[in-house]
């Protein structure tokens, strides 16, 4: 059974508000389909909105601002005593990458105990990078992973 992924799922994978996902779903850029009144999406809906010039500038802007924020002291986290900000570039082949990327998502989404973290994956033509906002024990997993 193949899995598929939520409104919410998909933010939290972005980085972005789930109204900028309903939005890409008004203009047509998300496709997906309803289920019992839910919007459901598959790995494939999503690897095309990541694809997409839209996904990127917006991803893009918001990952800066999210970054400006906490380095400004701006966010405050208080379900956390520690949080990191970590970029990660990954120049491997692009099978690799996405092996990885199944199993980090697979991990973040299995142990998000409800923690304000965030991740965003962007993709160019030579690399991949990775904007991490997680406390420093679950930071460590996710570079296991990405190793």
């Amino acid at each position: 059974m193949e899995k598929l992924y939520t409104v919410e799922d998909i933010a939290n994978m972005t980085s972005l508000t789930t109204r900028t996902i309903r939005n890409y779903i008004k203009d047509g850029i998300l496709k997906g389909r309803k289920i019992g009144g839910q919007w459901r999406f598959t790995e494939e809906d999503v690897k095309n909105l990541m694809n997409s010039g839209t996904y990127g500038e917006d991803i893009t802007d918001s990952i800066r601002q999210e970054v400006i924020d906490f380095l400004d002291n701006v966010t405050n986290y208080t379900d956390t005593d520690i949080q990191v900000c970590t970029i990660i570039d990954l120049y491997q082949d692009k099978s690799v990458i996405e092996e990885k990327a199944k199993r980090f998502n697979e991990y973040w989404k299995s142990n998000n105990q409800n923690l304000h973290m965030s991740y965003a994956w962007e993709h160019s033509e030579e690399k991949v990078r990775v904007t991490l906002f997680t406390p420093p024990h679950f930071l460590i997993e996710l570079l296991k992973i990405l190793q």
